[in-house]
């Protein structure tokens, strides 16, 4: 196992059992949060996020069964319809009832798949570009270094 792909593993290893409890977006930038949504202050704004956050900024696919429900593309082009994508996915994930994460899949490139119970899996791909955010993940509100993946390994603020 590679040390991208061990400590890939190791911090995404909390997300197992917890359920998508928000999708949203900004921009083309697809966030997911997991786990009860809480509430805490961040530089004097009072905020509520998920225990966890992901954060995805490279190539992405939502699969149910057999088929593909979404993908980037869906985020990108105006911001109508970015925000109806996003609507979309957080009604498939959240909206009609719980969706629990049941497994985590890890590539040395970078790559994850999350199997998500009711037949959905997420595919994660990053771009490979040596200095660009492929994606992150963190807790929101807790003062610990982010698993920022960058050209498809980790990058070194990681471990700040």
């Amino acid at each position: 196992m590679t040390e991208t792909k061990a400590e890939i593993t190791r911090r995404l290893s909390a997300l197992v059992g917890t359920d998508v409890s928000w999708v949203s977006h900004a921009g083309d930038m697809l966030t997911l949060q997991f786990g009860p949504q809480r509430r805490y202050t961040l530089r004097g704004r009072n905020r509520e996020d998920g225990a966890w956050a992901l954060h995805v900024q490279c190539d992405w696919k939502l699969e149910r069964d057999a088929g593909t429900v979404a993908t980037r593309d869906d985020l990108r082009g105006s911001d109508e319809k970015a925000h109806e994508s996003a609507k979309r996915l957080h009604e498939a994930l959240v909206a009609h009832g719980p969706v629990t994460v049941e497994a985590i899949s890890v590539y040395d490139t970078g790559g994850v798949v999350v199997a998500f119970s009711r037949g959905y899996r997420f595919v994660v791909v990053p771009d490979g570009i040596d200095d660009d955010e492929d994606w992150r993940f963190f807790a929101p509100g807790v003062d610990a270094a982010h698993l920022v993946i960058e050209g498809g390994k980790v990058a070194p603020e990681s471990f700040l």
